[in-house]
C-alpha cells in the first residue's frame, strides 16, 4: 500500500472522508460501521487517508488535518475536479515522494513514462499531461521548483558527509584537526586547509566531490572556479581532490592530484569558455582504496 495511489483509491478515499466528516463520526473503532456507497473498502480508503496525511488516527480519535479540511470541503461527492486533484497531487508528491517525482525537473513527460499506469491516469483525469494553460504549467513548474531545492538539500547534505569524513580521515593522518574553509566560505575554490604530514606544516588545499552511486555510476563536477585555484603555480603540488562514494556499507575514497585531473579537463577553443566539467569516478578506478 506504500506510495501507491489510483483514481479509484482516492475517490474511495475522498468518499470515506466526506462520510466521516458529514456523520460527525471521528471514534476510530466506529469508522467501519460506516454506510459507504458500494464498492469502497474503509480499510483501504483509511489507510490511503492516513498515507496521504489527510487524518490523522491515534487508534482512538481521528483527527483532520489542515489538508484533509480543504480536501473534504472540495469534494462534492460526485467528481474528483481538476481543482482538487492538483491539490490531491501536490500534496501526495510532497508527503508520499514517489519515485517518479524525481524526474519532474526534467518536464512532465519525463516523469510521466516512468509512472505505472495507474499513476499516469491520475494525472490524465487531471488534465495535466497534454494541456498547455498557464494555471497548468505554473503548477508543474512549482513541484519541479520544489523538487530542485529537495534535491540540492540532500546533494549539499551529501557535501557535508564527504567533507566530514575528509575532516576525520585528515586529522587521522596527520594529527591535527584541519580547517573546515567551506563552512565560512564557497568563493575559496576548496573546501578544506590540511598540511602535508605529522612532520610538515606546509598546507594542502583539497576540494572534496561526494556521491551516494558506485565507483562506477558516480561522477564529480567540477568548476571552472575550483581548476583555476588548483592551476595557480603556487597551487599545483599542493592542491589535491578527495573523491568519495559513500553508501551504508562502506565508504571508498581516492587522492587525485592536480596532474592527474588535468587529464580529463576541457580546453577553451575559439571563442568556447568551459564553466564546468563532469568527470566519472570510473576514471580514476585504480585509486580508491576503503575508508576504515
Amino acid at each position: 500500500m506504500n506510495n501507491y495511489i489510483s483514481v479509484n483509491v482516492v475517490f474511495q478515499s475522498l468518499i470515506l472522508i466526506k462520510s466521516i466528516q458529514k456523520n460527525i463520526c471521528y471514534n476510530s473503532s466506529e469508522v467501519k460501521y460506516l454506510k459507504l456507497p458500494y464498492g469502497v473498502n474503509i480499510n483501504i480508503a483509511l489507510a490511503f487517508a492516513k498515507q496521504c496525511k489527510w487524518i490523522y488516527d491515534n487508534g482512538n480519535t481521528i483527527t483532520f488535518t489542515n489538508t484533509g479540511k480543504s480536501i473534504v470541503g472540495i469534494f462534492n461527492e460526485k467528481e474528483i475536479g481538476k481543482k482538487l486533484w492538483k491539490i490531491i497531487l501536490s500534496e501526495y508528491i510532497s508527503v508520499c515522494q514517489p519515485v517518479w517525482a524525481k524526474r519532474i525537473p526534467y518536464g512532465r513527460k519525463e516523469a510521466y513514462l516512468i509512472m505505472d499506469q495507474e499513476v499516469q491516469r491520475c494525472f490524465e483525469d487531471a488534465d495535466l499531461i497534454n494541456n498547455q494553460d498557464d494555471d497548468v504549467i505554473k503548477w508543474w513548474d512549482m513541484l519541479a521548483e520544489k523538487e530542485r531545492i529537495k534535491n540540492s538539500f540532500s546533494l549539499d547534505e551529501l557535501g557535508r558527509k564527504g567533507e566530514r569524513l575528509t575532516m576525520d580521515f585528515e586529522e587521522k593522518r596527520t594529527g591535527i584537526r584541519p580547517d573546515w574553509c567551506s563552512l565560512e566560505t564557497n568563493f575559496s575554490g576548496y573546501d578544506i586547509q590540511s598540511r602535508r604530514s605529522k612532520e610538515n606544516p606546509e598546507h594542502i588545499l583539497i576540494e572534496v566531490k561526494s556521491s551516494s552511486k558506485t565507483i562506477e555510476k558516480a561522477s564529480a563536477i567540477i568548476s571552472r572556479h575550483e581548476w583555476n585555484i588548483a592551476n595557480m603555480s603556487n597551487n599545483i603540488e599542493r592542491y589535491f581532490f578527495y573523491i568519495w562514494s559513500i553508501s551504508n556499507s562502506v565508504n571508498q575514497f581516492a587522492i587525485i592530484n592536480v596532474d592527474e585531473m588535468k587529464n580529463h579537463i576541457p580546453q577553451d577553443k575559439d571563442r568556447g569558455h568551459w564553466e564546468s566539467v563532469q568527470i566519472p569516478f570510473i576514471a580514476f578506478e585504480n585509486k580508491f582504496s576503503v575508508d576504515t
